[in-house]
């Protein structure tokens, strides 16, 4: 049985207020959950922006979403092989330059290699341009290996730092390919990424262990005498060894990570646009943290008290986005 997801917002608020989880594709393809709820509380803000700034944002979220429905996909339609032929055609292009026109994305190739690729290169692109298109090019490549290595069924994380390496190795790379970053914060914006994983893994534990993962390192749960099987049952929530296990998650692990990515988020010549996403992107967590906190860490219960605090969020932020000029 698929693991439940948040069910979607009512017709009649869609109608009212257009989500962006429409526009990138958040629902395509058979996937482990639905992400449309989860798009809107990450980037309903980029609908406000300017189109230009607006068009380059959604460009690289359906990028980013479609890749990583496809990961899913493979995982329980292997038959369909639909990551495995992005992934070949994806090397076509790396290798030769080459787009098949039959390819179901070729329209999203040919625009990642206008954007990041030596081919796109024209005369009003500087150094420094065609730079941060060889880091996002190769941020990119990174995160494509990162979905294969993450999805496997077979996941175990064993150690702390394998866990942080993995924190990095998939939204680390997702803040690296973000419109309007430049050199100077390319470093800060993987550690902000770094951080933005962590709680993405914290708010989906129950979504994960629904689905037979656990990504909390096999190392702190033999420290505090906690098993990944206790995990995924949910039988572990009652133990002394768990509460102590978030505790120290929370207490420890969450501010070392804010630490990390201090100078991102305490940037202040960002493009408004990284300013924007970074403060409701701060907003998410707090309101992760505090639902977490105030469930006892049981995750359990997380998914519906959260999707419903975030619906009512989102239905007063739609309320000021409309009073805001675009």
């Amino acid at each position: 049985m698929l693991p439940r997801s948040p069910a979607p917002a009512p017709v009649s608020e869609r109608a009212a207020y257009p989500p962006i989880s429409a526009v990138v594709g958040s629902s395509h393809y058979r996937a482990l959950s639905d992400d449309a709820l989860k798009d809107e509380d990450n980037a309903a803000w980029v609908l406000v922006l300017p189109p230009d700034v607006k068009q380059a944002w959604i460009d690289r979220i359906r990028w980013i979403r479609i890749v990583d429905r496809l990961a899913e996909n493979e995982r329980i339609e292997p038959h369909e092989r639909r990551f495995s032929r992005f992934m070949e055609d994806w090397r076509r292009l790396r290798a030769r330059g080459v787009i098949d026109p039959s390819c179901p994305f070729a329209g999203e190739l040919a625009a990642i290699r206008a954007l990041w690729m030596q081919g796109g290169s024209g005369p009003d692109r500087s150094a420094g341009q065609d730079e941060m298109a060889r880091r996002a090019l190769a941020a990119w490549d990174a995160y494509l290996h990162a979905l294969a290595d993450y999805h496997a069924p077979s996941l175990l994380v064993r150690t702390m730092k394998d866990h942080d390496t993995m924190l990095m190795r998939l939204s680390g790379h997702i803040f690296q390919l973000v419109p309007f970053l430049t050199k100077e914060h390319w470093d800060a914006a993987g550690e902000f990424g770094r951080l933005d994983q962590f709680f993405n893994n914290l708010r989906d534990m129950q979504e994960d262990a629904d689905r037979g993962i656990c990504y909390l390192p096999e190392e702190e749960l033999a420290r505090h005498g906690v098993t990944r099987a206790q995990v995924i049952s949910g039988r572990c929530v009652d133990t002394l060894g768990y509460r102590a296990l978030m505790s120290s998650w929370l207490d420890e692990v969450m501010p070392a990570l804010y630490a990390r990515a201090a100078p991102f988020i305490e940037a202040q010549d960002l493009h408004p646009s990284l300013q924007m996403m970074k403060t409701w992107s701060l907003r998410r967590y707090a309101r992760i943290t505090r639902v977490f906190r105030a469930l006892g860490f049981d995750y359990r219960r997380f998914p519906a008290r959260y999707w419903a605090e975030v619906r009512r969020d989102l239905a007063e932020r739609r309320q000021l986005l409309r009073a805001q000029p675009v």
